[in-house]
């Protein structure tokens, strides 16, 4: 059976989240939250991440403090189970996780134009919950409940990375730019997590004309019809009187229809949203 040795203490998303891949891809394995010896630092079924100070994949040790030029851990993790780069592409907060791991709060507010007071309002009660559960325990087995929180949690997340590369691809190929008086929507017909991978889309399509996009909904037997990036001359409420209108959002950024209208339907009823 494989071992996965983490630092003890204050636990934190590199070493919780990095602990969560290698539970979903060894199989069987503990998990220890204690300072490793030289024996495990030496032993190859011995996974020592976040703590050791040691990066030698090769050894399975995934440890950056040591060094200011490696990112954290659970990028090292990622680099030696082969999803990094996949996941530098999918997720958009990966790579600011690392950054905040080793740069610390202000430093990665700093590099994305905010003032850290805003990094510091947006962290989740949920996360924190999880992190200090965390901390408390020294040792998990397949037996404990936060042992199968994070192993399922690893598994769907490596999982995600494959869905929304497949998506990306269906998307590009299935999925239309339509006009919408002088700008534009992107109109898709997949119905399974009909918004998966749609951010990865309009990135690939980089048009500052898309503005809105037409999905299938998610609760009901209509269209979503979505504002993308908050655009000032799309307010849905316009068309909140119309029958074919289920559900104005009060804030007019999202609009449903009670039915999957026609094309060319949908869109002219968007169109009535674009001042």
């Amino acid at each position: 059976m494989y071992k996965i040795i983490a630092h003890p203490g204050s636990a934190h998303k590199d070493d919780f989240i990095a602990v969560s891949v290698l539970l979903a891809t060894l199989g069987n394995a503990e998990v220890f939250r204690r300072e490793p010896t030289s024996e495990d630092l030496a032993n190859l079924d011995t996974y020592v991440v976040d703590v050791g100070m040691d990066y030698s994949p090769e050894k399975h040790n995934f440890d950056h403090h040591q060094d200011l030029s490696l990112p954290c851990a659970f990028h090292l993790v990622m680099k030696h189970l082969g999803h990094h780069d996949a996941a530098m592409l999918m997720f958009a907060w990966y790579p600011h996780m690392s950054m905040m791991d080793v740069r610390g709060p202000y430093q990665t507010a700093e590099h994305l134009g905010v003032d850290s007071s805003v990094l510091f309002a947006s962290s989740s009660p949920i996360d924190g919950y999880i992190l200090s559960n965390f901390s408390k325990v020294e040792a998990l087995g397949s037996q404990d409940s936060l042992y199968a929180l994070m192993k399922a949690f690893g598994q769907d997340m490596i999982a995600m990375i494959g869905r929304k590369m497949k998506r990306l691809e269906r998307l590009k190929t299935e999925a239309k730019v339509v006009q919408v008086k002088h700008l534009k929507a992107v109109f898709s017909e997949i119905d399974n997590s009909p918004k998966l991978a749609i951010e990865l889309y309009l990135k690939f399509l980089d048009d500052e004309r898309i503005v809105m996009s037409i999905t299938p909904s998610n609760r009901g037997d209509g269209w979503e019809l979505l504002r993308l990036g908050d655009h000032r001359n799309v307010d849905f409420r316009a068309i909140a009187e119309n029958p074919e209108v289920s559900f104005v959002h009060a804030n007019g950024f999202l609009a449903k229809t009670q039915t999957r209208l026609p094309l060319e339907e949908v869109v002219l009823l968007a169109s009535m949203a674009i001042a």
